[in-house]
């Protein structure tokens, strides 16, 4: 019986190969010129080729081969050129110096954004795939990740985060489920969440619009995960994941639109600075505002003139003019 790596290289799904020599010649003589020869490497998952469909804007949009090398440090994008006379592409970036994850997990599709510093300046990995494969990179999605983590400043046991995984499951199971199992690690531990149902408003007297998707914030020790509903008036499928390192984290202010707050994460990592947008309703913002707080965290009073960001640790950071 052929093992799953054939079965997956056959019908195209994502699969893994234990070493750099066991990837496609194009791959591996970037991976080659990217790595030293002795790299430790964690994981190598690739990606086929796939085209996607168009949007109203153009046609079917093609996507090389690629793959994606985790080591101890970090992780590598290698792909494939484009056409011919193009040169592939390689990007490596650090955990250290990663900013924030956004993955997209929508029934069979998946999209993976890493963010983080390069020489100095913001540059992003996408990696666009099949969610059959999503079992091979989650773990060492999850071990990259842990390399942007600071030093855990609370000691809540296991105990409380199962009562607190309980009831979101209560209003959620979909957003419980999510949480437990796709963004929560072994010992990372829940100090709180948010929970705002999709936001609609009324027009015409006859349809609704959509404000803002279901949407989940939750605190814990390491992380600050925002989970969201793809934004559609029609059923919503799986989960949009942003991890967001509470090393990064420089500030959260509110600042009121029409009927509910807009809520603005500042990620801030060396002098790149990138801010992450929610809508809430008063009452959860208020809610997000307490939790906030309550663990040692500056909320930033919008229209001050200057507000100081603080960033983990209770550091003076960044000033931000509003």
């Amino acid at each position: 019986m052929p093992g799953p790596n054939v079965f997956s290289r056959r019908t195209e799904h994502p699969y893994r190969v234990e070493n750099r020599a066991d990837l496609p010649a194009d791959l591996r003589q970037l991976a080659e010129q990217s790595l030293r020869p002795d790299e430790p490497i964690n994981l190598i998952f690739v990606v086929p080729p796939q085209t996607f469909p168009g949007n109203w804007r153009g046609g079917p949009r093609y996507v090389p081969e690629q793959a994606l090398l985790f080591t101890a440090q970090g992780v590598l994008r290698v792909q494939k050129a484009a056409s011919p006379g193009q040169a592939g592409q390689a990007t490596y970036l650090r955990g250290d110096e990663l900013v924030y994850v956004h993955l997209s997990l929508l029934l069979l599709y998946g999209r993976l954004e890493l963010a983080g510093l390069v020489n100095g300046a913001l540059s992003r990995v996408i990696v666009e795939y099949n969610t059959v494969g999503h079992d091979f990179l989650q773990p060492a999605l999850h071990r990259f990740l842990r390399l942007a983590w600071a030093q855990a400043q609370a000691q809540e046991n296991q105990d409380h985060t199962d009562i607190l995984l309980s009831g979101l499951e209560a209003r959620s199971f979909k957003f419980g489920n999510g949480l437990r199992y796709y963004a929560l690690q072994s010992d990372e531990r829940l100090l709180g969440f948010v929970f705002q149902p999709r936001i609609t408003q009324r027009y015409l007297r006859l349809f609704r619009r959509l404000i803002a998707p279901t949407t989940l914030l939750a605190l814990t020790d390491r992380d600050l995960v925002i989970i969201e509903e793809n934004r559609t008036t029609s059923a919503a499928y799986g989960w949009i994941f942003t991890f967001c390192p509470r090393a990064c984290v420089a500030g959260i202010e509110a600042k009121p639109n029409a009927e509910w707050q807009d809520v603005c994460v500042r990620l801030t990592r060396g002098k790149v600075t990138v801010d992450r947008h929610v809508t809430l309703g008063n009452k959860a913002a208020l809610a997000w505002r307490e939790l906030w707080t309550r663990h040692g965290y500056t909320w930033l009073e919008s229209g001050d003139e200057s507000v100081h960001l603080y960033n983990a640790q209770g550091a003076p950071g960044a000033s931000h003019t509003g």
